[in-house]
């Protein structure tokens, strides 16, 4: 049964790139077999996991010579402005930046906004290829995983205000959000956040322009539904953390005992932007 399967398909293959030649988005070679996206699945199996050090708090990604141990724990490294807003107290280094710097516990990014991953982001957010979103958020799963924070009850993806939604026709955050959800397995809270202020774009903002223009923009209309849980948080790509910060703040404000972040990609801020 299983060899007519292959013929069939092997013959739908050939008659589709016939009739539809079509190059991949990504790397611009012909695909030779049917696909939803027209992405090839080399491209999509080419992004690979961030393996190198990376902030303990933030999750930036950092050089070897960058990292900065933390004694709170062993072999733990913080980056520079985390390392910075921690205290000592009592004895013990204690990392404060969850009232000072960033209101969420913990970033991870599956890799670095460069390469296909980027042209894979970019496909889905711009060019509305939602197939993506499937082995993307497969991905940003992988990178969840690397939270030390494993037990969540809640996930709820970073919401575009209702006017960006309805020019675009989605949200990519919330689409990578449903395919988190299933993979991981923790349900989804897609309207238990929303954005009541239409910000301008962060792109070309520095850090402290990013902070002031995302700040108050976000709001829980029903602070019960988040009271007392561990909120995972989904966006695409995490450059400053300042939109991750301002969402965390408000999910607190409505009683959230924590929030912990999940990204596809971590894109490098300018090297003067500290936030």
């Amino acid at each position: 049964m299983a060899a007519p399967l292959r013929l069939g398909r092997s013959a739908w293959d050939s008659l589709f790139t016939l009739l539809f030649p079509v190059q991949c988005r990504v790397c611009e070679q012909p695909l030779e077999v049917f696909t939803t996206a027209p992405v090839c699945a080399d491209c999509l199996a080419a992004p690979q996991p961030y393996q190198g050090i990376e902030c303990f708090r933030c999750g930036r990604f950092l050089s070897s010579g960058a990292a900065l141990r933390g004694s709170a724990r062993q072999g733990t490294s913080y980056c520079g402005v985390c390392r910075r807003n921690a205290v000592q107290r009592d004895g013990v280094q204690r990392n404060a930046v969850q009232h000072a710097l960033f209101a969420f516990e913990q970033a991870r990014s599956f890799g670095a906004y460069e390469g296909t991953l980027q042209s894979l982001i970019q496909r889905l957010k711009y060019d509305g290829y939602r197939p993506l979103a499937k082995p993307l958020g497969r991905f940003l799963a992988e990178a969840a995983r690397r939270l030390e924070e494993q037990s969540f009850d809640l996930l709820i993806p970073v919401p575009l205000h209702p006017r960006r939604q309805r020019q675009r026709g989605f949200n990519q955050a919330a689409l990578l959000a449903a395919e988190v959800s299933k993979f991981l397995n923790i349900p989804s809270g897609a309207k238990d956040c929303v954005r009541v202020r239409d910000t301008r774009p962060q792109t070309g903002l520095r850090a402290a322009e990013r902070r002031k223009n995302v700040a108050g923009a976000f709001d829980v209309p029903e602070p019960e539904r988040v009271r007392g849980r561990r909120v995972l948080l989904i966006d695409d790509v995490l450059t400053t953390g300042a939109t991750a910060h301002a969402c965390a703040q408000a999910l607190r404000k409505a009683g959230a005992r924590g929030v912990w972040v999940g990204t596809l990609a971590r894109a490098h801020p300018a090297r003067d932007d500290v936030l």
